[in-house]
């Protein structure tokens, strides 16, 4: 087995700043073309994984740069910073004023009804939970835009528009508002693109030298071909690709930390969530895993695009609609165990999260023993487990079981009716450095098992219950849906007071309502009193297509 998950061996990250990106740099102000996915601002004040950090890095600045303006981290284009104090006396007073000019280009798709919005575009805007609505007069701030179509193509066009004020979501908000949402926005109902096709292609700011100073670009050019239907599949996937990476920009920088705080293992194209449905892309290390249901493209063209990124090897998964029917011979030539380019990794090979080691194996099936969407789940039980004993139910390969240990758990128990999936989750634990008796294995009917451990009086501080949607043992048949009732129930009877329990589901058919009434009705099957109930949702690479609602379904609940 290899620790080759170090922070020097990851598939190649986005750079933290291409030169190629500033369009004008003079002695007072420099304009930069930001690309789409990567944020202005850094997420947290340490963080160097935005434009505005990495650009002060490569411009050796020894002061912060002062920003007057910025781009969401989806929508690409020309962003000017004052370099000197007179570029920003000037700039910061035409920004008060509204006096900077700016203009954007639209690709939208068009509803049955709707015409490309024209002319001007005057509403009153709130925002809620990251999404901006149109209101009534009085209940939100003012927004004025104009539009002018440059191009209509049947349900599509791309549009033109002049901003003056500047309100969060702004032209997203009022585009969808009029039935012309932008592709690929999927949070105000964009049809399907390989990215937000918003972008800020002409400036025009104050120079205190020159006066005036005004720049110019081109849209991207995958915005006309997408309105002319003219966009290629392997054309779509690359435009994807790049934005996927700046998107998950963090991501790779979280990986390049020390050891004992690194995250090597992560997805890094989520379906339909990064405009290109049947294609998943997960980074293991210095290894690629590609999971294609119904690819649009060729496996030869997307492993060609996936080349450029420097992975030592990737491995390919043919994911077919019903997965429990494959033979084995089926399983060896959908997911075989060498890689379709590269290098094969180690078996298994060790990649960590927040510092944490796992043991996953890349050419072992359809999985890899570990699954990513649980990332920020594992982080949190870590987070819960100090001095409490841990259960973990349908346990597969431990991963929660090793979060726990690593959080200081006083012990854990795991169960699953696989012999071979808990022979890895103890190795998984070993690796990790927990062994001992403080931490058992059961090989178990998980439902058997509760009853023995409710009639025994066992209880526990912390509950993890990770069910498939179906599984069959020689005891019992397990169907998702209404019969989660019953084993909320029964986990909930063994958790003890002030005890938490964190389930989560892959059922795409149940909501995330359905799932938290289950819950609650299962606290009244159990005759328990619930303090907190709390949804909690995949990690943010685990992007929903527009839509979908994300996969993963988690809930937090605490018993009184």
């Amino acid at each position: 087995m290899s620790a080759r998950s170090a922070p020097d061996a990851l598939v190649r990250a986005p750079l933290a700043f291409d030169p190629s990106w500033i369009v004008h740099r003079d002695e007072h102000v420099v304009v930069v073309d930001k690309p789409a996915g990567l944020a202005t601002i850094a997420r947290d004040a340490g963080g160097a994984i935005a434009l505005v950090p990495s650009l002060e890095a490569h411009l050796d600045r020894a002061e912060p740069l002062p920003v007057l303006s910025r781009l969401d981290r989806e929508t690409s284009g020309l962003i000017a910073f004052p370099l000197t104090r007179p570029a920003l006396e000037v700039m910061a007073r035409a920004s008060e004023a509204g006096a900077i000019a700016k203009r954007y280009v639209a690709a939208v798709s068009l509803g049955a009804r709707a015409r490309a919005p024209s002319g001007r575009m005057e509403d009153h805007l709130a925002s809620h939970g990251g999404v901006t609505r149109v209101v009534a007069p009085g209940a939100g701030k003012l927004a004025i835009a104009h539009a002018r179509p440059l191009t209509t193509r049947a349900d599509r066009a791309l549009i033109e528009i002049r901003l003056e004020t500047g309100r969060t979501h702004q032209i997203r908000a009022q585009l969808a508002h009029r039935g012309a949402p932008i592709a690929g926005d999927t949070l105000y109902g964009g049809a399907l693109a390989p990215r937000v096709l918003l972008a800020a292609t002409a400036l025009s700011v104050p120079h205190p030298a020159r006066g005036v100073l005004a720049i110019e670009r081109e849209p991207p050019a995958v915005f006309a071909r997408w309105v002319e239907g003219a966009l290629s599949a392997g054309e779509a996937f690359r435009t994807a690709l790049e934005v996927a990476r700046s998107r998950r920009a963090e991501l790779f920088a979280d990986a390049r930390r020390e050891p004992g705080e690194a995250t090597t293992a992560f997805r890094l194209f989520s379906e339909a969530g990064d405009g290109i449905p049947g294609v998943a892309i997960d980074v293991y290390g210095d290894h690629l895993v590609v999971q294609l249901h119904d690819c649009p493209l060729s496996e030869e063209h997307l492993l060609d695009a996936l080349a450029s990124l420097g992975a030592r090897g990737i491995y390919v998964k043919r994911r077919p609609k019903r997965a429990q029917d494959l033979s084995g011979r089926d399983l060896l030539e959908l997911a075989p165990p060498e890689p379709s380019r590269g290098e094969p990794a180690d078996d298994p090979v060790v990649v960590r999260e927040h510092g944490v080691p796992f043991l996953v194996r890349l050419g072992d099936g359809m999985s890899s023993g570990l699954f990513l969407d649980q990332r920020e789940n594992r982080l949190r039980v870590r987070a819960w487990a100090r001095d409490r004993a841990v259960l973990n139910l349908f346990a597969y390969t431990c991963g929660f079981s090793v979060a726990a240990a690593a959080g200081g758990a006083r012990s854990t128990l795991s169960i699953d009716a696989s012999r071979h999936a808990l022979e890895r989750g103890r190795a998984n634990l070993a690796f990790a450095g927990f062994g001992g008796d403080a931490h058992r294995f059961v090989v178990d009917d998980v439902f058997a098992r509760l009853a023995r451990l409710e009639r025994a009086g066992e209880r526990f501080g912390l509950v993890c219950l990770d069910p498939p949607t179906f599984s069959t043992t020689k005891r019992t048949r397990w169907t998702s849906g209404r019969a989660w009732i019953d084993l909320f129930a029964r986990a909930l009877r063994v958790l003890e007071p002030g005890g938490l329990l964190l389930a989560t589901s892959n059922d795409r058919r149940m909501s995330q309502a359905s799932f938290r009434a289950y819950a609650r009705a299962g606290a009244d099957a159990a005759h328990v009193a619930l303090t907190r109930l709390v949804d909690r949702a995949p990690p943010l690479d685990f992007r929903a297509g527009p839509g979908q609602t994300p996969l993963l379904k988690g809930l937090v609940v605490e018993r009184a």
